[in-house]
């Protein structure tokens, strides 16, 4: 089995600039063989991933779906048909628990997991689960598996993915991530325009505001110019009928 790698956690799209900065470190330590085989690690698929974290995220499923295969297996070579049955069921309830975890864990790195992508993960499991269980369990699956059938399954005989389906699969991942960046360059830029709009509202509503307050400011300097005219004219009536009423008593 294939020692844990440090980078075991490390989403894919992050994974080549991870392991690169990983390598100079390991380099710049003197730990030159340690830096060479991480060096030689590839960036793994999407299935691939989230496969090799449910053994840390869903230590109890993996380990039933190991039994139950184990089990399954067993049933088969000495023909208890009732025992395999129960160790079918028992498969496809891990696995169930074990998809519903990956499809949580994918959606952690941003991922969707299609059909296309949740096939590939299950037969991974399926079959890692017979021929490299321990790595199922240390998530140190170094490629995707394909089931090749029930018995080849039950045999133990891991069928590797082909040259044409790790094309596939790498451009599928490539096309998942394609569109994700895709996706979030539109809600940047959609962002961007909203705070646009939102910038030049607010430059509008503040030049409207500063015209109010003028206007409001001209219309308070000529109402205390008219209290005050006001008041010079209630003076000045005031005065004149105090002359008046002075003519009058002379």
């Amino acid at each position: 089995m294939a020692p844990r790698s440090p980078l075991s956690h490390v989403p894919p799209e992050e994974f080549v600039k991870a392991r690169d900065a990983l390598v100079r470190q390991l380099r710049e330590r003197g730990e030159n063989e340690e830096a060479k085989r991480i060096a030689a690690l590839r960036r793994p698929s999407t299935a691939l991933w989230v496969t090799n974290q449910l053994g840390g995220r869903a230590a109890k499923d993996v380990e039933a779906l190991i039994d139950s295969t184990a089990r399954a297996r067993k049933a088969q070579l000495h023909g208890g048909t009732d025992a395999l049955r129960d160790a079918m069921h028992g498969q496809r309830e891990a696995l169930h628990r074990l998809m519903a975890e990956a499809q949580k864990s994918a959606a952690e790195i941003g991922a969707t997991l299609t059909p296309e992508l949740q096939r590939r993960i299950q037969d991974t499991l399926q079959t890692a689960a017979t021929s490299a269980p321990e790595a199922l369990r240390q998530g140190t699956i170094e490629q995707e598996l394909s089931a090749a059938g029930f018995g080849a399954l039950l045999s133990g005989a891991p069928t590797p993915a082909s040259k044409g389906e790790a094309r596939k699969a790498a451009f599928g991942d490539h096309k998942e991530h394609q569109k994700r960046l895709l996706a979030e360059k539109r809600e940047r830029f959609r962002r961007q325009r909203e705070a646009q709009r939102a910038q030049q509202a607010a430059r509008r509503l503040a030049v409207r505001a500063e015209r109010l307050e003028h206007i409001a400011r001209q219309a308070q300097l000529t109402a205390e110019r008219a209290k005050e005219k006001a008041r010079e004219g209630r003076r000045a009536a005031e005065e004149s009928a105090a002359r008046l009423t002075q003519l009058r008593d002379s």
